[in-house]
């Protein structure tokens, strides 16, 4: 009975091992940020001025994207004290100011306070969305991770998206777990 509780406790060990093994670390020196994703997800290109990383599960699966760029404290609407903003002064119409702008409509979700490994705040939350133009039409629904530090902001945002909102929750509910690791790992550095 020993014998095979020592070989059960062996597998074990060598399966958690293997499964920390799998996960993989960016950590992007130019902008700023890290995001931790399992490793047999694939890169994909980015568009836009902001969008830094672009990363995907599998077809069908999660896409995840990570967002980063200059932020001008003294732009006309924008906090003086970007820390007190995300820990005191943050409220659901933030969330649709930040991010909601993107969509033909987005509402937020669950909006909770973490804090980065140096304790600085980062807003999380999920987004039920559509997104519509002249040539695509969508919906979908995400977990974002949000921050803004003194002179930049970064995001993550990973979800599901599908042809009705019904279709979306469907595709999310098996990856919710899987998106929060995802969003959870990611930080912005200090400036």
């Amino acid at each position: 009975m020993r014998l095979f509780l020592l070989a059960a406790a062996a597998a074990y060990l060598a399966c958690a091992a293997a499964a920390l093994a799998a996960d993989k670390t960016v950590h992007d020196e130019e902008h700023g940020f890290s995001l931790t994703y399992p490793e047999e997800w694939t890169s994909e290109t980015t568009f836009g001025d902001t969008m830094r990383l672009k990363i995907k599960s599998g077809e069908g699966g999660l896409t995840c994207r990570v967002s980063q760029n200059l932020y001008d404290p003294t732009a006309p609407d924008s906090p003086s004290d970007s820390r007190a903003f995300m820990d005191k002064d943050w409220s659901m119409s933030s969330w649709r100011t930040l991010i909601g702008v993107a969509y033909q409509s987005a509402s937020f979700s669950q909006d909770r306070l973490a804090h980065f490994p140096d304790g600085y705040p980062v807003r999380i939350a999920d987004m039920d969305f559509r997104y519509a133009d002249d040539n695509v039409s969508f919906y979908g629904h995400s977990r974002i991770a949000l921050t803004l530090r003194r002179s930049h902001y970064g995001f993550v945002d990973c979800g599901v998206t599908g042809d009705s909102a019904e279709e979306a929750a469907r595709k999310w509910a098996p990856l919710a777990d899987e998106a929060g690791k995802v969003v959870s790992s990611f930080v912005l550095d200090a400036d």
